[in-house]
């Protein structure tokens, strides 16, 4: 079973800042973001979820690991769109979650090969 409440005050603090950047998006972020940070309280790695640059206007970093990998998830006002990128966050996205997203384009970073991942990794 997922434990998710380690990475709570996390994950609420990033909603929070992300849902202040989009407010004039809103309704249009919001089925995006609920469903990127239910993945990562799925299946990121325990202990590995931090916020980094909360007070930048847009949200913050969020960092999160993944089977070994560590990604930076970060909400682009200007596209309105959260953007994942590996390694360094200045890097091109390796994809982007927003209103034109399928939800298959969430199940496949998220989906059953990564939390199959994910629960044969945890203690």
């Amino acid at each position: 079973m997922t434990q998710a409440t380690h990475h709570g005050d996390t994950l609420r603090r990033y909603v929070a800042g992300v849902m202040q950047a989009a407010e004039p998006n809103a309704e249009e972020v919001v089925p995006i973001l609920l469903a990127v940070v239910g993945g990562i309280l799925a299946v990121a790695e325990p202990e590995s979820v931090s916020l980094r640059d909360g007070d930048d206007g847009a949200g913050g970093t969020l960092w999160a690991a993944f089977g070994g990998e560590r990604v930076a998830f970060r909400y682009n006002p200007m596209t309105a769109m959260i953007e994942l990128r590996s390694g360094d966050h200045e890097e091109h996205p390796l994809r982007r979650f927003g209103r034109r997203s399928l939800s298959m384009d969430i199940l496949n970073f998220f989906g059953p090969s990564r939390a199959a991942e994910a629960a044969r990794t945890r203690p």
